[in-house]
């Protein structure tokens, strides 16, 4: 069974293995609040850049947390 704490551990330990740029991209869209296009102009970088570093980011958090699972 799992709790709330020990959900929070996985979900902390997952989002530390993302590399900085995914960690600091998820962080905006998610946890700010930002629109893509504001990610993108807050890293300095392409819309697309900011798109891929989510879907990216996004996609090795879920890996993460079915390995933590």
């Amino acid at each position: 069974m799992f709790t709330a704490t020990h959900t929070l551990d996985h979900a902390t330990e997952a989002i530390d293995t993302l590399s900085p740029e995914h960690r600091q991209a998820i962080h905006l869209a998610y946890y700010a609040g930002f629109s893509n296009a504001q990610v993108a102009d807050l890293l300095g970088v392409t819309p697309a850049v900011a798109d891929s570093r989510l879907t990216e980011g996004l996609t090795h958090l879920r890996e993460a947390l079915r390995v933590a699972a």
